[in-house]
């Protein structure tokens, strides 16, 4: 199952700047958490809180997969995906059927080689509690994304002349960045700068809340310095970018970054920037984009 993201945001705000190394990206859940996949389906009874507890595991209750309107598959070229459990509308029909890249985490040194996945059916509470049909059989619309290795950091589909194997990663000195502070990416003996700009408001809780907030790279590439925006938002909801991981995943010399971006605690946004694919004067591109909202 996927961890609560309000909660791991609250960790990772408490460790900020302690670990030089991050985790892997979870698959953050808002309403998913109550999510089950099909194994469990069995005389279900809702609670006071509106979730769903399971009596029996050992009996499965007779379902039908919802299949209509699926998603259509992106049209970016680069696509990213998490293992965990989701919506019907989050996972896009074909999923399985790609070549997909994993990005493994093996005890803090990381591999990109071939790998697949599969897209099983889940019950959604959210929107599969009273769903059945004409027959009386439970209609499941879930989607549970399973990969063939449990070190899986993030499934990639669409790299080309990309070389399998371990991969050079950058060490970094916070995951969460404060408005105008920074945090250094330390690379094969180069910096490279995330700064956070925004605007920030003290909360009677002792929080801040976040407008205008983004981020601001700044790095070496081919004898020059350059700056970018990696990505702002006007709004936010008790929520911040998170930087998952940052590696060089197409050999270039660079690293690559992997971050949440999601600009409110019931969603998420995880984004994968490749320095290979960056206009000329940038450093990056962000290629490939995963989200999920809440129901």
């Amino acid at each position: 199952m996927h961890q609560l993201r309000h909660l791991i945001l609250f960790l990772l705000i408490s460790l900020a700047g302690c670990h030089s190394k991050p985790d892997a990206p979870q698959a953050p859940l808002t309403d998913h958490s109550h999510m089950i996949d099909t194994s469990a389906v069995a005389n279900e009874e809702a609670d006071t809180s509106g979730l769903y507890s399971i009596q029996d595991t050992t009996a499965v209750a007779e379902f039908v997969v919802d299949t209509t309107n699926l998603t259509p598959e992106p049209n970016n070229p680069i696509k990213i995906l998490l293992e965990g459990l989701y919506h019907k509308e989050e996972v896009w029909k074909g999923a399985e059927d790609k070549q997909w890249f994993g990005l493994f985490d093996k005890n803090g040194s990381y591999e990109l080689r071939p790998t697949s996945l599969k897209v099983e059916p889940a019950f959604d509470p959210a929107v599969d509690a009273t769903r059945v049909t004409e027959e009386g059989s439970k209609l499941i619309s879930g989607r549970q994304v399973v990969g063939a290795d449990t070190s899986t950091m993030v499934f990639i589909t669409g790299l080309t002349n990309i070389e399998p194997g371990t991969v050079d990663t950058a060490a970094f000195d916070k995951n969460v960045i404060p408005i105008n502070k920074e945090a250094v990416l330390s690379f094969k003996g180069k910096e490279y700068r995330i700064e956070a700009f925004g605007d920030s408001t003290l909360l009677e809780t002792g929080d801040y809340s976040y407008k205008n907030y983004g981020w601001r790279i700044s790095g070496p590439k081919k004898g020059r310095l350059l700056k970018q925006v990696l990505s702002k938002d006007e709004e936010f909801q008790q929520s911040t970018y998170i930087l998952y991981w940052a590696g060089d995943i197409d050999r270039d010399g660079i690293p690559d970054l992997i971050a949440e971006l999601s600009n409110h605690y019931n969603t998420t946004r995880t984004a994968l920037f490749l320095s290979s694919k960056a206009e000329k004067g940038k450093l990056y591109k962000k290629v490939a984009v995963f989200d999920t909202k809440s129901k």
